[in-house]
Formats: C-alpha cells, structure tokens, sequence
C-alpha cells in the first residue's frame, strides 16, 4: 500500500474486498430452497464446487454487511477462519499418501496469495480513491 492512511475508511475497504471476491467467485446459479441441496449435489463435480464456493461467499457476504462498517473487515476474518479450519478439517480426512493433503494445501495457498493481491489492490483503492487497473484472470 503506497500514499497515507488519513483517510483510510475500513468500511469502505471492506465493501471493495467484497465486491472484487464476487468478481473472483461468481455469483451463484442455483437459489436457496428446499431442495437447493439437491439440485447441487446433481451437478458435476467441478461446478457443484464451484456452487459451493459461490454460496459460501454470498452466506460471508450478507453476515459481513450485518456488521457496522468498523467490524466488516472483522468478520471477513472470522469468515476466511471458519473456512480455513473447514478446508483443514477436510484436507486432513484424506486418507492416501499425502498427494490429496498437499493439493489441499497447495489449493489453500493459491486462495491466500489471491485474497492478498485482492487486499493489496482494495487498499489503493481506498487510499487513493481510484483503481490502478490491476486486473488479472485467475481459474477456480
């Protein structure tokens, strides 16, 4: 983060961080109902993923907007804390020899280095006032 932090607004870092993960993610295709869990487990593997991950997101999303603006990068936290312990816990009852554990791994530190290339470039953002157009495609 270059330039001072005065101005820096938490709130408004928070909406940007928001807004560039469901850039990133996607929104989701199938809506919360009784039988969303059905209609998902029908999918291929690949997109019900990637389905998963959408609807984690917009669950984060609206917890996160509940929060006054000064705990919204708080509860992003708390968010990205249940996922990593999931994701852990999921990672960990892969019973093989280790190849599945280091994907999990490798898969949790590719997420890590995309939500700080996310935050680095909210935090310009927010610091300036304007975006410096860093713009990059990554697959999920």
């Amino acid at each position: 983060m270059c330039g001072d932090l005065d101005d820096y607004d938490p709130g408004k870092h928070a909406e940007i961080l928001l807004k560039k993960l469901k850039e990133q993610i996607g929104k989701p295709t199938i809506n919360t109902s009784s039988s969303w869990s059905q209609e998902l487990a029908a999918m291929d593997l690949v997109e019900s993923n990637k389905e998963l991950l959408a609807h984690f997101l917009m669950m984060g999303n609206a917890v996160t907007l509940k929060r006054n603006e000064s705990e919204r990068l708080e509860s992003i936290a708390q968010l990205a804390q249940v996922h990593a312990y999931l994701s852990g816990v999921l990672t960990g009852l892969l019973l093989d020899d280790g190849a599945l554990q280091q994907i999990g791994i490798q898969k949790f530190l590719a997420g890590f280095s995309l939500g700080r290339e996310i935050d680095k470039n909210a935090s310009a953002v927010v610091a300036h006032g304007h975006s410096h157009g860093h713009a990059h495609q990554h697959d999920h």
